[in-house]
């Protein structure tokens, strides 16, 4: 029952609420370089005051069978695939392993071809021969199919672990999810089937098992920002003292390293910021006048193929010399 004082920003968390506009989704903004969240939106939400002093039951029916599912949090409690959002964390796995350089280049002629299967890239006209920065800039999935199969598996697993997915945030909520990080072991415990390359080419690109939520996106996005360190999220600043007036500020967190070569850092901080500032950028639309961004856009496919079912993905950080704000 004690007073708390959160870390929200009251502005960000209206101008988030308001970009969601009610639509299925989640919004994160935190502080690179504290780990403070500065805004958290779900949607659709709930009015709390309705289970006080008890919830009707007519209300609880029609929230707790609404297929739009209001009493998730999204933010923290949703695991989705992350889709192309998570490539960046491929290109520190590959820059970091020393496999792959920033200038080698890779050839899309908008498909990739293993064994009897073609994996498609999402420029069916193909993107030509491209380098790691450019792959970014453009969102290539043929130049991380070749990057995937030279790092292998495990090598993207230790950099999505680096960086906080697969296990809880650490964020002072009850209710989190830790998604999920596969690899050949995760296979062979969950599915009794062995991996093979065609889940590499899909790993490289955020599709198959691989889960995450807005929460630990954000933190990628913050990582990214901030020269490689994850930050632990945390709503929690200060905590009024019983019978006073005088607010005990709570625990910090300090940021841990992620291990990325500092040089991959920046070679991907580069091209997440031409994604945004490039004029042939694939978030070219998140431009705000009078600052610099970065950020990187993904399109994740779930449920049957036939369905073609997708959902979209943003993280982005800014302003990009001097980070405040990292957003999923």
């Amino acid at each position: 029952g004690q007073d708390l004082r959160l870390t929200i920003d009251l502005s960000l968390q209206r101008a988030a609420e308001a970009a969601l506009a009610g639509a299925p989704g989640a919004l994160v903004a935190l502080d690179p370089r504290t780990g403070e969240v500065l805004a958290m939106a779900s949607t659709p939400g709930y009015d709390p005051n309705g289970f006080v002093p008890t919830i009707p039951t007519a209300l609880w029916k029609a929230l707790s069978t609404n297929e739009l599912t209001p009493l998730l949090n999204r933010a923290a409690a949703g695991a989705y695939a992350p889709g192309s959002t998570f490539k960046p964390v491929v290109a520190a796995a590959a820059l970091s392993s020393h496999k792959v350089t920033p200038g080698v280049t890779h050839t899309c002629p908008g498909y990739f071809t293993l064994g009897r299967a073609r994996f498609r890239c999402w420029d069916t006209l193909g993107h030509g021969t491209i380098d790691l920065p450019h792959a970014i800039r453009y969102s290539c999935n043929v130049y991380f199919f070749n990057t995937g199969l030279a790092i292998g598996p495990d090598a993207i697993a230790a950099s999505a672990r680096a960086v906080g997915l697969g296990r809880k945030s650490g964020i002072d909520l009850s209710y989190e999810e830790p998604g999920n990080v596969p690899d050949p072991a995760w296979k062979r415990r969950a599915w009794h089937d062995e991996w093979r390359d065609g889940d590499t080419c899909n790993y490289s690109i955020g599709q198959g098992p691989i889960a995450a939520t807005p929460v630990q996106m954000a933190v990628v996005a913050a990582a990214f920002a901030n020269g490689g360190q994850r930050v632990k999220p945390h709503l929690l600043l200060a905590t009024r003292a019983h019978g006073t007036d005088a607010f005990i500020p709570a625990p910090g967190s300090v940021p841990e390293p992620t291990g990325w070569d500092p040089a991959a850092v920046r070679v991907v901080r580069q091209g997440m910021r031409d994604v945004v500032m490039a004029e042939d950028g694939t978030g070219r639309r998140l431009r705000v006048a009078g600052v610099e961004l970065a950020g990187k856009t993904g399109t994740a496919e779930y449920g049957k193929k036939e369905e073609g079912r997708k959902r979209g993905w943003m993280i982005a950080f800014g302003p990009y010399d001097s980070p405040r704000l990292a957003v999923a």
